[in-house]
């Protein structure tokens, strides 16, 4: 007996924090959630492709789970984002395949730390990528690409958040002290106007500043206002950017895009236009994406992409749970088992005849039971 325990005791501090057992209903609901997504991208032309579990450990892998090695051999570590992996594969086995280049993808990801947020440590992504092309358009169908999935599987009172890091890297880059440009940051992302222009000296970078933190409000008035800022060229060309892209997202009328260019890439590798998508009264963004660059021996090229956290989807889903699971004898025929599966049934089959139908079922989140030829509901 003491064994036993101790069994028991040992195995619940087998899960550390931020991990668990998926073990309910939504395990079924996130993996037919994914599929409608994934099915969704490819039939908009979008080639599936799968990434290894573990690669070899970079510098640039900060919130990863490195795997012990020997001295002389490389570091592991456990995939913490699948992008870097799609750019692994665009840069090496499709560096001669003709841009553009689109693919989508899912898989499990680990971090080494969680967020206020995203306290979840292991998660399911579910994205897509267009890789080698320039154009606008390509921005737009992949936003519109990351909507629609999301509003096909029940998610409503969608918020888009665009923003790009241009407009912030321009102050940035004329602050020499690193201490001073540590503490702005700080000040920035704490949403802190007054402190954050304390430390910008230059007028015009103090002005430009001070209008990203009022660049809020309806689409037409931000709109107005974004074409008053006096920045640079790049800068113009984001904001036509920024501009086309929220003109061409058609959204239904719950839903709303924002803008926040004082917000920052946790990524770190996203050079352009960026965007959430939150889902009202859910906590955490429900998908994140945005243009970013491709470097290789060769050359260097742009891309745009996006993923959705299913942990968070599962959240902000607004669809009841209709599956109808059904109980029924193991001898049933399987003309009548096809039939139920075509009426969208679960079938649960019990070996024992003489057990309580009704008390299996409830037992087994059965919402039907198939007794004397008929389907009751229970």
């Amino acid at each position: 007996m003491k064994k036993k325990l101790g069994l028991s005791l040992r195995s619940k501090s087998l899960i550390p924090l931020g991990f668990k057992d998926h073990v309910d209903f939504n395990t079924n609901v996130e993996h037919d959630y994914k599929n409608q997504i994934i099915s969704y991208f490819i039939s908009n032309g979008f080639d599936l492709v799968k990434t290894p579990l573990v690669e070899f450990y970079e510098s640039n892998s900060e919130n990863c789970f490195i795997i012990e090695s020997k001295k002389r051999e490389r570091k592991l570590y456990i995939r913490d984002d699948i992008t870097p992996q799609i750019i692994r594969i665009t840069s090496s086995r499709f560096k001669n395949k003709s841009r553009p280049i689109k693919i989508c993808y899912y898989g499990e990801v680990v971090r080494k730390q969680g967020t206020m947020l995203r306290p979840e440590r292991q998660f399911l992504q579910v994205g897509s990528e267009i890789i080698g092309s320039k154009s606008i358009l390509a921005d737009i169908e992949i936003i519109t690409l990351a909507y629609k999935s999301l509003s096909q599987i029940g998610i409503s009172n969608i918020t888009l958040e665009l923003t790009s890091k241009i407009f912030l890297d321009e102050i940035f880059s004329k602050i020499i002290d690193i201490k001073s440009l540590k503490k702005l940051k700080l000040f920035i992302r704490q949403k802190d106007k007054k402190n954050s222009l304390t430390l910008v000296k230059d007028k015009k970078d103090k002005l430009l500043l001070s209008n990203l933190f009022d660049l809020t409000g309806s689409l037409s008035d931000v709109l107005k206002k974004i074409n008053t800022l006096d920045v640079s060229d790049i800068a113009k060309q984001e904001i036509e950017n920024i501009k086309i892209i929220s003109k061409s997202i058609k959204l239904k009328s719950n839903d709303k895009i924002i803008y926040d260019f004082t917000e920052f890439d946790n990524k770190k590798y996203h050079d352009g236009v960026k965007f959430n998508f939150f889902a009202k009264n859910v906590r955490g963004e429900i998908a994140s994406g945005g243009r970013y660059k491709i470097k290789n021996t060769l050359n260097e090229e742009t891309a745009i992409g996006f993923t959705c956290f299913m942990d968070t989807v599962l959240r902000a889903s607004s669809f009841e749970n209709l599956s109808k699971k059904i109980l029924l004898p193991f001898d049933t025929e399987e003309t009548i088992k096809k039939k139920l599966i075509k009426k969208n049934f679960i079938i649960f089959s019990y070996f024992d005849n003489k057990v309580d139908m009704r008390l299996v079922a409830k037992n087994n989140f059965c919402t039907h039971i198939y007794e004397n030829n008929k389907i009751k509901k229970i």
